[in-house]
């Protein structure tokens, strides 16, 4: 993102006003709505500047439609993450262009926060606050005021941190040691920095004794779901679910690599790599909640497990609060134009659209 279009847009955001007030998320009454409006985020190619976004609105699908709701401006680059932050304000993480980009929810662009160099996952407070957590300076996460979206403090964490996820004043962080396979300086992390939310301080650290916690975090109550992905050699992916008002977990022998969280369950596409062998394996769970039983497979959305068992690279799992419809994406060969399929509650398949975006990772429903 350009520095001229961030000004225009922190100006525009300065004029106009927005609630605070948390989005209104069904949580666990039986979802009435038959169809959605759904935003789709391709993260694009590394140093391509082809993030983008698309909308399925009640079945339509508009490809481009950032662009064609902000006319002669892109997205950014490598967009990793988007987070529905309030019923008008939506965030998403540009890792390469270092900007938070804040849209409405019809999609125009309205003020970003420059500054946070590698910036990877989203959570909110629900209070007026977004945290992000960066892979710059070893690691660390920022705390940006939504209001005037400038960042008011940070604290660093472990290397490379992912996924994050706020519960009860505490910020809960998935350290990876991403970079442990390029660097000598430190190995694959496996612990989560608790790191208070008013002080930004970091309060302990849990070790999960499962290292690389890397990918998506998804969060049902007090509960966080973390997946490991080992280290690709001879430690093989793991599930983590962390109680976060106990800092107590259990970990699964499976991953969870693109994981979401509905009606007391989170559901999970897992990914295995090997450098050894230099094949993927993929796998289908779900966790119930409190109980912490795991399952093969999605539940009730049977069609979706024989879909993703079809597809050359699952990329992402989202299901709907409104409607409950289950999405799950392809990303093909991660540079080529990426679909979404779609799945009713009573797990039949109601579409699939092929995207004119790459690597489509992160999805939210809107009223």
């Amino acid at each position: 993102m350009h520095n001229k279009l961030c000004q225009l847009f922190c100006t525009a955001m300065a004029l106009s006003s927005c609630s605070l007030e948390p989005a209104e998320y069904p949580a666990s009454t039986e979802p009435t709505a038959t169809s959605d409006s759904l935003i789709i985020l391709c993260e694009g190619l590394w140093g391509m500047d082809n993030s983008s976004l698309a909308l399925l609105d009640h079945g339509v699908l508009t490809n481009r439609w950032f662009q064609q709701q902000n006319p002669g401006h892109k997205l950014g680059d490598t967009a990793n993450d988007i987070i529905q932050v309030n019923d008008t304000l939506i965030a998403v993480s540009v890792n390469w262009s270092n900007i938070i980009q804040y849209i409405r929810p019809d999609g125009t662009a309205i003020a970003a926060t420059e500054n946070i160099p590698n910036n990877r996952r989203l959570a909110t407070d629900r209070k007026g606050y977004l945290y992000v957590t960066s892979y710059a300076d070893h690691g660390y996460v920022a705390k940006i005021n939504l209001r005037t979206k400038l960042i008011v403090d940070t604290c660093h964490v472990g290397y490379e941190p992912e996924g994050i996820a706020c519960y009860d004043g505490r910020l809960y962080i998935a350290n990876t040691g991403g970079y442990a396979t390029q660097t000598k300086d430190h190995s694959y992390e496996s612990t989560i920095s608790v790191v208070d939310t008013q002080t930004m301080r970091e309060l302990r650290r849990i070790d999960t004794g499962c290292p690389n916690l890397y990918g998506t975090m998804s969060v049902s109550g007090q509960y966080a779901c973390i997946n490991s992905a080992g280290d690709m050699y001879n430690v093989t992916p793991r599930c983590i679910v962390l109680n976060m008002a106990s800092d107590e977990f259990r970990v699964y022998d499976f991953p969870a690599t693109f994981n979401c969280a509905y009606q007391g369950k989170f559901y999970m596409i897992g990914s295995a790599y090997s450098y050894i062998t230099g094949t993927y394996t993929y796998s289908t769970h779900n966790i119930a909640l409190p109980s912490l039983e795991a399952n093969e497979g999605l539940g009730a959305y049977t069609a979706a497990e024989e879909t993703i068992g079809q597809m050359q690279s699952p990329y992402g799992l989202y299901i709907s609060p409104y409607t409950g419809h289950l999405y799950a994406s392809d990303a093909r060969a991660y540079a080529t134009n990426g679909y979404v399929y779609e799945f009713g509650r009573d797990g039949s398949k109601l579409g699939s659209y092929l995207l004119r975006g790459v690597n489509p990772s992160g999805f939210v429903a809107v009223k």
